[in-house]
C-alpha cells in the first residue's frame, strides 16, 4: 500500500501585503495555487490514499475562499477514487468544546475521514489502519488518547505537534503542543507528522512531510513538497510540487563600501530573471548610514520589481538592530522590558519614568500574549 503524506497547507494565509491586479494578497494566492497543484501532483502519483496530518487552513474560522479550495480538492481526489484521511492541527482546531470546527463541513463525503474531535479515532482504508490523534485541549490529552490505540496489522499514526527531541524549534506557535518521544512506536508501519514546516525523518518510521509553501524566511532552506511512502518497505520518497521560491541571500559584510559599491552589489543580487516571481531577502550588515542613505531611492524601489516579494533588511554599524527571530508570544513581556532598558541606556527615555514604564508595557504584554493564547486563533483575520 501507498499513501501521500502532505500537511500544513495553511489554506488563508496571507502576509507581506503584496496584492495582484485583481487586489488579491499575492502571497495568498501562491499558498491556493500550490494546494491545487499539490492534489495535481496526487493524483499523478496514484497512491492508495492520502494523509493530511494537520493544519489544513490557517484560522480556526476560514473565509469562504479558503473553503472552496480544500473543497475542490477533495471533490477531485473522490473522482479518481483516492481516500483521504485528515486530522485537525493547532491553527485549524477550535480551542473550546463551545466552537464549531470548519471540518463539520466536509463529514459525511464518500472516502473523506476527518478526525476533529479533540480525540482519537481509527480509519481503516484498504488494508491499511490510520489511527488519528488530532490537536487535543489539553497537552496530557495526547497520552490519554494514545492509549486507546489497537493494533490491528498494517497500522499508520497520525500527529500534529513539535516531536520534544527535534532541535530545530523556530515554530513556538500558539496553540502547539509538543509530541513526547515515546509515541514514536517502531511497531508502527508509518508515522505521519505534521506541524514542523521542514520536511524530515524523526524515525526510522516516523517524517514530517514539510510543508508545500514557503510562510517566513526562517525556512528559507526547508525542503518542501510531499512524501510518498511505501508500507511494506518503509521507504519515504519525497514528492517535489513546485521548484523553490524563496531566497535568501547569506549576509553582505558593507564594511567601508561606499553609496556606489552597495548599490552595484544589490544590482548583481537583483537581476530580473534570478527574482522573478521569488520571496527574495538580502541582508546589509554594517552598512554606512549615509552612504546607504545617498542611493538614488527610486533605483532601489525598482530593484524586485518583478519578485514576488522583495526586502532589503539592513543593519547599520551605528545602531545595534534587532535581528530577525522567532519570538515566544508568552515571553512577550520580558522581551519588552529587554528593549526598554536598551531604549533607556541610549537616554531615549527618562530615567525618572523608565520603571514606570516598564512595569506598566510588560503587564500589557504579558496580558495581550495570554489573552491571544487562549482566543487568537479562534479569530478569522
Amino acid at each position: 500500500m501507498k499513501i501521500v503524506h502532505l500537511a500544513d497547507s495553511h489554506l488563508g494565509f496571507s502576509s507581506y501585503s503584496r496584492l495582484d491586479e485583481h487586489g488579491q494578497n499575492r502571497i495568498e494566492e501562491m499558498v491556493y495555487k500550490g494546494f491545487e497543484l499539490a492534489i495535481d501532483r496526487i493524483i499523478q502519483a496514484r497512491p492508495d490514499a492520502v494523509v493530511h496530518a494537520g493544519d489544513v487552513f490557517h484560522h480556526v474560522r476560514p473565509k469562504i475562499r479558503p473553503l472552496v479550495v480544500f473543497q475542490r480538492g477533495l471533490f477531485r481526489l473522490m473522482e479518481e477514487g483516492i481516500p483521504i484521511i485528515v486530522i485537525s492541527g493547532n491553527h485549524d482546531a477550535p480551542k473550546s468544546f463551545a466552537s464549531t470546527s470548519p471540518f463539520r463541513l466536509f463529514e459525511g463525503l464518500r472516502d473523506v475521514h476527518i478526525a476533529q474531535r479533540y480525540k482519537y479515532e481509527s480509519f481503516e482504508v484498504g488494508d491499511g489502519n490510520f489511527h488519528c490523534i488530532p490537536f487535543c485541549l489539553e497537552q496530557q490529552d495526547y497520552l490519554k488518547e494514545f492509549e486507546n490505540i489497537k493494533r490491528q496489522g498494517r497500522d499508520v499514526l497520525v500527529m500534529h505537534g513539535l516531536v520534544e527531541s527535534l532541535q530545530n524549534r523556530k515554530m513556538r506557535s500558539v496553540g502547539e503542543h509538543e509530541i513526547l518521544d515515546s509515541f514514536l512506536k517502531s511497531d508502527f508501519d508509518y508515522i505521519a507528522l505534521g506541524h514542523f514546516h521542514g520536511q524530515a525523518p524523526i524515525a526510522a518510521n516516523a517524517w514530517y512531510s514539510g510543508s508545500v509553501e514557503y510562510f517566513n524566511f526562517g525556512e528559507a532552506q526547508d525542503k518542501k513538497g510531499m512524501l510518498l511512502v511505501d508500507l511494506e518497505t518503509g521507504e519515504a520518497e519525497p514528492l517535489p510540487v513546485r521548484p523553490r521560491y524563496m531566497i535568501d541571500h547569506p549576509a553582505v559584510d558593507c564594511s567601508g563600501k561606499g553609496s556606489g559599491e552597495i548599490a552595484e552589489c544589490l544590482l548583481q543580487l537583483c537581476q530580473e530573471e534570478s527574482v522573478r516571481e521569488k520571496m527574495v531577502r538580502i541582508t546589509l550588515k554594517n552598512v554606512n548610514r549615509a552612504a546607504f542613505r545617498s542611493i538614488d531611492q527610486g533605483r532601489l524601489s525598482r530593484l524586485g520589481a518583478s519578485a514576488l516579494y522583495f526586502k532589503i533588511k539592513t543593519e547599520f554599524q551605528d545602531e545595534l538592530e534587532h535581528l530577525e527571530r522567532p519570538v515566544d508570544r508568552l515571553r512577550l513581556d520580558e522581551e519588552f522590558a529587554g528593549f526598554m532598558e536598551e531604549e533607556a541606556a541610549r537616554e531615549r527615555i527618562p530615567k525618572a519614568i523608565k520603571g514606570d514604564v516598564v512595569a506598566y508595557g510588560s503587564e500589557m504584554m504579558k496580558k495581550a500574549a495570554m489573552a491571544r493564547n487562549r482566543e487568537a486563533l479562534d479569530a478569522s483575520e
